[in-house]
């Protein structure tokens, strides 16, 4: 095999994602994504004419919109450790026997049920993206010389190379990324859903458990002050 075939990349070199800021992540390619959590319903549980306001509302929200949402549904392995060192911590406080001897067959209850089972939570997200505006090949013959370019990039340049973003850019990327975001939660209000903005915080957290799978849902990580902004 040819030594150039041989290249290796890092984990992070194939990923799009270069940096999160302000709560927004920014890509390789300097366009900005934001993501909110939103609350789910039980459209079963909904009267006829509920249900129909809320599809409604949705249709609108859909034909109204003059970029693409991405939803996704995450589900993840429930983490209740913190819950079972606090159960363990108050058998141990506990002075009545008998108390004592409840809270025990509770404590290795709920342990062998998560143990002997997969307890999954399901979040759900919607992407809102703010592209950079870029002058793309106007006759057929150019758009499909850049489609075999970046078809054949063996060396996935559009993952390593990372596309300088100025403050001034950013913040006027951020601005207009912050008008479609509220856009976007008012019309959830509307259909009786909650849409909150995850935080640098919590996108670093959903992010780590995105690419570790083989782990419980880790709800604490320790972030440097200085990332978390």
């Amino acid at each position: 095999m040819s030594p150039r075939l041989k290249e290796t990349f890092s984990s992070q070199s194939l990923l799009s994602l270069h940096q999160i800021r302000k709560g927004v992540i920014i890509l390789k390619n300097g366009s900005l994504r934001s993501i909110l959590a939103v609350s789910g319903i039980n459209l079963d549980l909904k009267s006829e004419n509920e249900q129909s306001s809320i599809l409604i509302n949705w249709r609108n929200l859909l034909n109204n919109l003059d970029f693409q949402l991405e939803v996704v549904a995450h589900s993840r392995r429930v983490n209740i450790q913190t819950y079972l060192n606090f159960l363990q911590e108050r058998i141990n406080q506990e002075t009545n026997n008998l108390l004592k001897l409840q809270g025990e067959d509770y404590y290795t209850f709920i342990n062998g049920l998560v143990t002997g089972n997969n307890i999954m939570k399901k979040k759900f997200y919607v992407v809102i993206p703010y592209d950079s505006v870029t002058i793309k090949p106007k006759d057929i013959l150019s758009q499909i010389k850049e489609a075999y370019k970046s078809l054949l990039n063996l060396k996935r340049q559009a993952f390593s190379n990372v596309q300088p973003l100025s403050n001034e850019n950013f913040n006027q990327y951020y601005q207009q990324l912050m008008i479609r975001q509220n856009n976007v939660i008012n019309n959830f209000t509307r259909m009786g859903l909650q849409a909150q903005p995850l935080t640098t915080k919590e996108l670093i957290e959903l992010f780590f458990n995105l690419y570790n799978p083989e782990t419980f849902e880790r709800e604490s990580i320790n972030i440097p002050s200085e990332l978390n902004q």
